[in-house]
């Protein structure tokens, strides 16, 4: 398990997450630069995490290159929704997920599910209004009981289904966790102190 703590009016804010694996994802209009990718991505392996990614250009390209150069290149798996890309992606371990067949939208859907049925948590960069493949990645990690790190100046929507706190991934960048209240038997859990 590693645990995060929030400062928060009054306390800190922990919650743990079990250290599977990270995923990266967001917009594919968007990019993050070399330095900030390489800085998270240093930062979640020295907790343990591996990593997983998309195949679409935009924020998962521009992980994908840093991952390739990184020393976690071997704890990588990039989750194609194509058989074609997933051939021609080199550097990591790349994998095609979903069934033949499917018509674009619906492959790049079910790919992005695949990813956050399997991931702890959720580091995303949406484009500003959130896109639609970036919505359904942030529904799915929270419907799943998996944190999410919004890289964003605007904050989440209040909900019930999870608590939004302002806060610094790292100290690398700024944005907002949301985090599903979720009982310890699941082996996330979070309490206030």
């Amino acid at each position: 398990m590693v645990s995060f703590s929030v400062p928060q009016a009054g306390g800190f804010f922990n919650f743990s997450v079990e250290s599977g694996r990270v995923l990266f994802a967001g917009s594919r209009h968007g990019s993050v630069s070399r330095q900030v990718s390489s800085d998270l991505i240093s930062a979640f392996g020295s907790f343990g995490f591996s990593f997983l990614t998309g195949c679409a250009s935009g924020v998962d390209s521009s992980f994908r290159l840093a991952l390739s150069e990184s020393a976690f290149s071997d704890r990588t798996i990039v989750a194609c929704a194509f058989r074609d890309r997933a051939e021609r992606l080199k550097g990591v371990f790349t994998l095609f997920v979903v069934p033949v067949g499917l018509k674009p939208k619906v492959a790049l859907a079910k790919r992005t599910l695949w990813m956050t049925n399997r991931c702890s948590l959720l580091v995303l960069f949406p484009s500003d209004p959130i896109g639609r493949g970036s919505a359904l990645a942030f529904k799915s990690a929270i419907y799943n009981n998996k944190p999410v790190f919004v890289v964003s100046k605007k904050k989440p929507l209040k909900s019930s289904l999870y608590k939004v706190m302002h806060s610094s991934l790292f100290g690398v960048v700024e944005g907002f966790w949301c985090v599903p209240p979720v009982y310890a038997d699941t082996g996330l859990c979070y309490e206030v102190s």
